[in-house]
This record gives structure tokens, C-alpha cells and sequence, in this order.
């Protein structure tokens, strides 16, 4: 292995290096006697397939990346040990060349980070206030979800919800076709097409209506964008929602033993309280972790943002998964932001949040803040509390050196975001 090129900037440490023949051919036979294991091909017992054939059922890049990966970690600690250089997290690595092997090895050094004066940061959480009107909306909100819904005998209105047959296509191929359906007329409703409950107000009971609208040249499927949607449309029923009174009967109903309406709204003020207090203790945190990133100096390598990039994305992208009707609409919504739009979001996000992990990392050095063995069993035990059956195994996984390590840090970095909040909160 021969360095091509070393250079530091950005505290990161970047080097091209060329691969020895000899190294290359090591790799590559390395990965052929991984693969070649894994691999069925007729003809052969499993294991057996000489490498050639092989590289033709596989492909030469199958096996070529195969050894990249399988090989280039422990090569790339290797140098680091020789250059007597620390990565501060695993480097970033990618292959110029096939033919000889030259690839480019990006290492992220250690922070330099100089905090400014904590003990001098001063402010205080904002004061929670819960209105009325917030109390009154959640009671609105339980008043719908008990509610009775009445045939009236005229025309729709909005809010009200019709029950119908309809019909519906794009060019001659269905789109919606469903029979007693429940649709309410809600204003500015986009399925199954915008406009569609505005064309519905005045309608009557057992009338039969014909109409057109065009879907948005924004809609996430291109073969349906921009084009003419023909709607045949029979209703069956026209209903009205008749909300229950807001009185003790309501209150026992939705929250049996409550003591009544006025016990039940103090019941829901105090909920509310409890939720915004949570709320205003987080971001009142992160205010005063902000405010020493402001007083602090600090140098780190780019490739934590990256790296802190890479995860907001999969928690967005499991947060749409999650909340995703099915996994059409999931891909369909997935496909309305590019990579590099999504990458380009969150990076300010990513960038921040890459600084108050790195001041809270220099707090604990510069308060000694530490964890013993009882804290990280108390975290165990909170995060086995439900296991159930599952506990041993639970057990033992958590008390494996590098998870309970893992733990031990969370506890540390917990304790020093609380200390940093109460010597700002102290006079």
C-alpha cells in the first residue's frame, strides 16, 4: 500500500493510496472465497465453483466490491496506526481506481472545541399559560367523536357527510369506484380530487349528478397529472352532524368517574399544562445548550454533519413509512423531494444538532461528569420495565460491554444538560 497523497484540512485528515498488485489480488481472493460460499451455481457444490466461473455468474464488480469492503477497513486502520493518526469516527471512503486500486480515505480528526463561560449563561423557562380556548377545543374534538349524524331531508351542505355511489375515470380507466360510500363535505378537501365536496354542495337526496374536474399538475402519479377526472356520482343519503350538549351527562360518557363537566374541563387544563410544561422544558434546554454554542469555538470535521444528515433523513423517511396509508402513497410522497433536496433541508438541522452534542461532550470532560454501574442498571431496568418474556434476552443484550458503554454515555450526557440548565436558572 503506497500513499499517494496526504493533506489536512477541515480537521480531517485525507489520503490517496494506491494498492500493492499483491494486496489486490489477496482482497479479491478473499471476497471469491466469501462469495463463492453464498452463491448457488448448477452444476457445482456450494463452495466449489472455481473463480472464473464465478466472476461470470456474479460479475467481476460483484466481486471486485466484495473485496473493497471486506478489505479496505482493516487496511485503512492499519495506516491510521503507522500515521500514528486518532479517527474521530470511521473514515469516508471511495475507490478512483479499478486497475491499479486507488482509493480515497476522508478521517475525521477530534474536535477542537473551546467552551465559553457556562456559568455565565442566565434565562429562564417561559411560563406555560393553557386558555380557555385550548380546553374548548379539545371538549369540540370529543364532542365529534361521540356525536350522532342525522339524515336531514335537503340539500348538502358543507360539514354535512352524503352517502353515495360513485364512479369515476381518467381517460377511460376507473379511479375511484366504490359503492355506499361515506364522504363529508369538508372546504378545501383535495381527494379524491380538489374541488370534488365543493361540487357536491346543493345536491340532493337520490339525485344523480355527471361532472369533471382536472387533477393538479402537481399530483404525485405523472400518468394522472394534468388530466380530466369524469365523475358519476348517485347519493343515497344526505347526513347531519348533531353534537351532544356539553353538560355532566357529555362528561361521564367521555370520561367515565370525572366528576362532571367542570371537573372534566380542569381535568383537561391540567393535561394540557402537564404536555406544554414537557414541551417548554425540552426547548428551553435546547435554548440554553444553543447559547453556549454561541459563546463556544468550535472546529469539527464535516463529515459529522454528513454523518448526523444521513440519520435525520431515515427518521423522516421512517416517519413517512409510518404515517403512510400504504406503500404507494408512502414511494409517492417519497418521490416529491430529491435526495439532494431532502440533504439540503436538513443540513442546518444536522449542523446544530453536531454542535450541541460536541459542547455537551466537552461539559462532561470540563465537569468530570460521570455514571456508575447502578444509573446505567436503573436505565436498564426502565427500558425492560415491559419486556414481558423477552426480558432475559433483553437483559442480556443490554449488558453486553458496548451497549451498557452506550448507556452509560446517554446517562452522562443527561446529567449534564441538566446541569447546565440549573446553573442558568440559578441566581
Amino acid at each position: 500500500m503506497k500513499v499517494l497523497e496526504q493533506k489536512n484540512e477541515n480537521n480531517q485528515e485525507v489520503f490517496k493510496v494506491e494498492l500493492e498488485k499483491a494486496e489486490t489480488e489477496t482482497a479479491l481472493e478473499a471476497a471469491y472465497g466469501h462469495l463463492v460460499k453464498e452463491v448457488k451455481i448448477d452444476g457445482f457444490r456450494t463452495g466449489k465453483a472455481p473463480r472464473e466461473v464465478l466472476e461470470r455468474h456474479v460479475g467481476k464488480d460483484a466481486i471486485f466490491d466484495q473485496a473493497m469492503k471486506d478489505s479496505l477497513p482493516d487496511l485503512i486502520d492499519n495506516m491510521l496506526i503507522e500515521n500514528k493518526i486518532r479517527a474521530y469516527a470511521t473514515p469516508q471512503v471511495r475507490v478512483t481506481s479499478k486497475d491499479p486500486v486507488i482509493f480515497e480515505a476522508t478521517v475525521p480528526l477530534p474536535p477542537e472545541i473551546t467552551l465559553g463561560d457556562y456559568n455565565a449563561i442566565k434565562m429562564k423557562p417561559n411560563p406555560i399559560d393553557i386558555q380557555d380556548k385550548a380546553v374548548d377545543e379539545i371538549l369540540e374534538n370529543a364532542q365529534h367523536q361521540i356525536s350522532e349524524w342525522e339524515p336531514t331531508g335537503v340539500p348538502a351542505e358543507m360539514k354535512d357527510m352524503v352517502v353515495m355511489d360513485i364512479e369515476s375515470d381518467i381517460e377511460g380507466a376507473p379511479y375511484v369506484v366504490e359503492k355506499d360510500a361515506n364522504f363529508q363535505l369538508m372546504p378545501g378537501w383535495r381527494f379524491p380530487v380538489p374541488g370534488f365536496a365543493e361540487a357536491l354542495v346543493g345536491i340532493k337526496n337520490e339525485e344523480e349528478r355527471d361532472f369533471t374536474l382536472k387533477m393538479p399538475e402537481t399530483f404525485p402519479d405523472a400518468a394522472k397529472a394534468g388530466k380530466d377526472v369524469h365523475f358519476k356520482i348517485k347519493i343515497l343519503d344526505i347526513r347531519r352532524e348533531k353534537l351532544p350538549e356539553l353538560n355532566d351527562e357529555f362528561a361521564n360518557k367521555v370520561s367515565p368517574g370525572s366528576g362532571g363537566i367542570e371537573k372534566l374541563r380542569d381535568a383537561v387544563k391540567g393535561d394540557l399544562q402537564l404536555r406544554a410544561q414537557e414541551t417548554e422544558n425540552k426547548a428551553f434546554e435546547d435554548r440554553v445548550i444553543d447559547s453556549l454554542v454561541e459563546q463556544s469555538q468550535i472546529k469539527y470535521p464535516p463529515l459529522l454533519v454528513d454523518s448526523e444528515v444521513d440519520r435525520l433523513i431515515q427518521e423522516y423517511v421512517d416517519r413517512l413509512r409510518n404515517t403512510s396509508k400504504d406503500e404507494e402513497e408512502f414511494k409517492s410522497v417519497l418521490k416529491m423531494s430529491s435526495e439532494e433536496k431532502l440533504r439540503e433541508s436538513f443540513r442546518p438541522q444536522a449542523e446544530q444538532r453536531v454542535k450541541r452534542n460536541l459542547v455537551i461532550s466537552k461539559l462532561i470532560e470540563a465537569e468530570n461528569v460521570n455514571a456508575d454501574d447502578s444509573e446505567v442498571d436503573l436505565q436498564i431496568a426502565a427500558i425492560t420495565a415491559d419486556a414481558g418474556t423477552k426480558l432475559p434476552e433483553q437483559m442480556t443484550y443490554l449488558n453486553k460491554p458496548e451497549n451498557r458503554d452506550t448507556l452509560r454515555w446517554w446517562v452522562r450526557t443527561n446529567k449534564a444538560r441538566k446541569l447546565l440548565v440549573q446553573k442558568a436558572q440559578s441566581e
